[in-house]
């Protein structure tokens, strides 16, 4: 998915992507547990890409597939080239990200603001007569997969871009 230059808080724009091939991790956790299993999850993908010498095809994401009050099912994933067998690898799976027509709205900050991000993406859906197809993901061009991922060496929360991408009928 092609990465604006500046993104600004306000900008929202249809996209359609081609799917998505994707490694990653699928865990029901705790929300108040939710950090801590997605750096895990993170390093474990990260770990499988330098064992197996894959090169990532873009920044990290998390999708949702249900988010309540007290827990989530989420899958953090990378997106790779093309699609890779993660057959007896623990708890990596090969998958995709789907192709299609999406809503892409972005997200400038620390994620403590991020719900309402999340508000804009529905009031704009409601606004333009289109309604969510899916569970959609959250994409982190603010960490740098060439290191392993440690929340230590992340810049600044107030620098963080984070994309959020939801498909839409």
């Amino acid at each position: 998915m092609a990465i604006p230059q500046d993104p600004k808080a306000t900008d929202t724009q249809i996209q359609h992507p081609d799917p998505q091939p994707t490694l990653s991790v699928r865990a029901s956790v705790p929300v108040a547990e939710l950090a801590a299993a997605q750096g895990e999850a993170l390093r474990a993908l990260w770990s499988y890409l330098q064992h197996h010498g894959v090169r990532p095809a873009g920044p990290p994401y998390v999708r949702y597939h249900s988010f309540g009050e007290t827990g989530t099912d989420m899958e953090v994933g990378i997106p790779v080239p093309v699609a890779v067998a993660a057959v007896g690898e623990g708890r990596v799976a090969a998958g995709e990200l789907p192709g299609g027509t999406v809503v892409s709205a972005w997200h400038l900050g620390a994620h403590d603001r991020l719900g309402d991000a999340y508000a804009g993406v529905q009031a704009w859906l409601t606004e333009h007569g289109h309604q969510s197809a899916g569970p959609g993901w959250e994409v982190y061009h603010w960490i740098d997969l060439d290191q392993e991922p440690d929340p230590a060496r992340w810049p600044d929360p107030s620098s963080w871009r984070t994309q959020l991408v939801q498909p839409i009928s």
